[in-house]
């Protein structure tokens, strides 16, 4: 009996040893394909790129390859610090939500009630609009971040940031315009929607949004390397484009920096890659929302084909069949962060290069990266 048992503890020790062999060559094997997939792409327009994998399959790895300064040929780092791009909604609507929790704010109240009737008035909508429809892109609001002749002033470096204010963008690029929205109630991203969102705080929260941001989300769930409007001191990425639209690489990290320490709500976070993604991790699992307001977050606008929650992203395609989180476009970074319920998988991209305002060629660049990626880690 004692040789039986020896020789079972024998078979179960080498049966896990293989089993563990198999498991991290399958890893090495996916996770190497990965690899050559980022190095490909940073040889070929994109400056920087970084990818977080966590799920009970892989673990958790962090690959990178590029740089993260290009002039000085310094390489990307694990730890090193990304401006997030729209990803920061995600933040601001969870701080919306903390409040809805403490009985502050409701979700179904209009936000007649909380902002001024200049702002109310500049709209066609906004008398009938709710905390909701800012969350979820449903207001009809004209998206001000999107404005032609905002973006042309910017991008020609005639637009000075430090002496525009947030009511003043409203004012000259928000206010009034109707092209390209869609009827209170129907989904259309729009980032007025989340400024809106951190004006009504500012109005309900001592010290303001941004304090309230810090001490609620930021400090309370230790991300340690996670800021919001303010420049981290260290680690930061350079950030590049293409601004000219010349298929030229040029650095944008002042702009960068400038734009992400103005927006209000719907940009304005700093994270290192890994931070961000336990971020979203602790959010889907409960960790930071109750039940109740975290079921409320995910009631998608269309179950079928959802588009958006409230402040989450998400999508039903093949093969990954449904994910949920957010992504980021700007001018000097591309950023996607994702959560896929039926891997437990947790997949985030970082790149310091912008798509928006680029040729198309980093944006092809990108896309092929990203899709061979997501196929590498589902369908072979």
């Amino acid at each position: 009996m004692k040789q039986l048992k020896l020789n079972l503890k024998a078979f179960v020790l080498l049966t896990s040893m293989a089993i563990s062999s198999t498991l991290a060559q399958t890893q090495n094997g996916k996770l190497g394909k990965i690899q050559k997939i980022m190095d490909a792409a940073t040889s070929n327009n994109l400056v920087g790129v970084s990818v977080y994998i966590k799920s009970p399959k892989f673990g958790k790895w962090i690959g990178t390859s590029g740089y993260s300064n290009l002039e000085e040929k310094i390489p990307l780092q694990e730890n090193d610090i990304f401006g997030l791009a729209s990803i920061g909604k995600t933040y601001t609507a969870v701080s919306v939500l903390k409040l809805v929790e403490e009985g502050k704010i409701g979700l179904d109240d209009k936000i007649q009630n909380y902002l001024p009737k200049e702002i109310i008035d500049g709209f066609a909508t906004a008398k009938d609009v709710t905390i909701r429809n800012l969350l979820g892109h449903t207001s009809g609001l004209y998206n001000y971040n999107r404005n032609p002749e905002l973006n042309e002033l910017y991008l020609k470096g005639n637009l000075k940031l430090d002496t525009l204010s947030h009511i003043d963008a409203l004012r000259k690029y928000a206010y009034g315009i109707t092209e390209h929205t869609k009827p209170l109630g129907e989904y259309k991203y729009s980032s007025t929607n989340y400024l809106l969102l951190t004006m009504i705080m500012d109005t309900i929260v001592q010290n303001g949004h941004e304090n309230f941001m810090r001490e609620h989300i930021i400090k309370k769930y230790n991300l340690k390397d996670t800021y919001y409007k303010q420049t981290p001191p260290e680690r930061l990425v350079g950030h590049y484009g293409d601004i000219d639209l010349n298929s030229s690489t040029e650095n944008l990290s002042k702009q960068t920096i400038e734009t992400t320490n103005w927006y209000s709500g719907d940009d304005g976070v700093y994270a290192p890659i890994e931070e961000a993604g336990l971020f979203l991790e602790k959010l889907v699992k409960g960790e930071i929302l109750s039940e109740e307001i975290l079921k409320e977050m995910m009631t998608w606008n269309d179950e079928k084909k959802p588009d958006y929650g409230l402040g989450l992203m998400a999508d039903k395609s093949f093969p990954y069949k449904f994910l949920m989180g957010h992504s980021g476009r700007g001018i000097g970074m591309t950023t996607d962060l994702y959560y896929f319920p039926h891997k437990d998988m947790t997949i985030a991209i970082f790149c310091n290069s912008g798509l928006r305002s680029a040729s198309k060629d980093y944006a092809k660049t990108y896309y092929q990266m990203r899709n061979k990626i997501i196929k590498k880690l589902f369908l072979f």
